[in-house]
């Protein structure tokens, strides 16, 4: 083996890292209830202690609304708060809540010390000649990421047309699909073909679509400015339960779950409309609406309940045919029957929205 030869089997061997480290802060995102951008950032403030919004905006590659949104989303879980530098009282610095990212840090910790017990085994010469090479990687890995995000978004497939993706159900008794990176459309429903776990079909730039172990990832390489040109429809396959996430805000979702055994709802970023179509619940299904919006709707089948839970205010509830008003602060709501039935909805809204209807569907 030429040096050549070794040499890729190194970038390999690191980009298998990279890999396995976006899993690894995947599965603190989900455990935390959080996204991946989220994490992400804490981990940072993790590192640095406090920071700015615009340092964080620079280091992440997001823009500063998407890295607000962030901020507030954190804010409102009470990982961080803002606060005035006092060196310069002109400028909000963000810094951690050290009680609330205790868990954040112990999910972390037990990959340092595993991390740190392998490197052990290394001399001082050979550590510092790994620590010089990964050095100089994250900052090649900065600059060729700052460079995708210079550059249009092409879709390597059919730049012109439209993508779609197929994978078989393959045996699988659940699914969980989780939608990265913002978007203009997103539409779900229940698929027609048993053998399916899913068909998609994208339109505009061509997203990755991962599947392992029954969870399916869609994320959209690079970053994008320029969101409007994303959009998709997506049929799941309606013999096994989901739980569905998204991530990253979407200005229109439109769900027909009618036929979807529902197990769990978030969507983390914000959305100008959102409507779910529900169908029956078996055991109380979380729906977590994150970042704001500005209609929603949810139906649900005749004698399902529903309590909501909102915080941020909304300027008109709709419970059921009728219309409360408007709701500010913090604000709980049910429907008859809630509390002495198991099979139920809870909707919780954070970051307010301009009008919300809960609707019971005929039956």
């Amino acid at each position: 083996m030429d040096n050549r030869q070794r040499a890729e089997g190194v970038v390999r061997a690191l980009r298998r890292v990279n890999f396995q480290g976006s899993i690894f802060g995947q599965s603190v995102a989900i455990r935390l209830g959080l996204s991946e951008s989220d994490v992400d950032a804490l981990e940072l403030l993790l590192d640095t202690g406090t920071s700015t919004a615009g340092k964080l905006s620079e280091v992440m590659g997001l823009t500063t609304g998407a890295v607000t949104r962030v901020i507030d989303r954190l804010e409102q879980a009470g990982y961080v708060r803002r606060t005035v530098d006092p060196a310069d009282r002109r400028r909000v610095v963000i810094e951690l809540v050290p009680e609330r990212v205790a868990g954040v840090e112990a999910m972390l910790e037990s990959l340092e010390r595993a991390a740190v017990a392998e490197v052990g085994r290394y001399s001082a010469d050979q550590l510092e000649i790994i620590n010089a090479f990964l050095t100089r990687m994250a900052e090649l890995t900065q600059a060729e990421a700052s460079r995708l995000r210079t550059q249009p978004e092409v879709d390597p497939v059919d730049p012109a047309g439209a993508a779609e993706y197929v994978a078989s159900l393959a045996g699988l008794s659940e699914a969980r699909l989780l939608f990265r990176a913002g978007m203009q459309d997103l539409r779900l429903r229940p698929g027609r073909t048993a053998t399916e776990l899913y068909r998609a079909r994208f339109e505009g730039p061509a997203p990755q679509v991962r599947v392992r172990d029954g969870r399916v990832l869609v994320q959209y390489r690079g970053m994008s400015f320029d969101w409007r040109k994303r959009a998709a429809t997506m049929a799941i396959n309606p013999t096994i339960p989901w739980s569905i996430e998204v991530a990253g805000g979407i200005q229109r979702l439109e769900a027909d779950l009618r036929e979807i055994d529902l197990q769990a709802f978030t969507l983390n970023g914000g959305t100008e409309r959102i409507q779910l179509e529900l169908g029956p619940a078996h055991g109380e299904i979380p729906l977590r609406l994150t970042g704001g919006a500005g209609t929603i709707r949810l139906e649900r089948p005749a004698g399902v309940p529903v309590r909501l839970r909102l915080t941020g205010g909304t300027g008109q509830v709709e419970l059921d045919g009728a219309t409360l008003g408007a709701k500010g602060g913090e604000t709980t709501l049910e429907s008859r029957g809630w509390s002495s039935t198991a099979d139920r909805f809870l909707l919780e809204v954070t970051g307010g929205s301009r009008t919300l209807a809960l609707v019971e569907r005929p039956a």
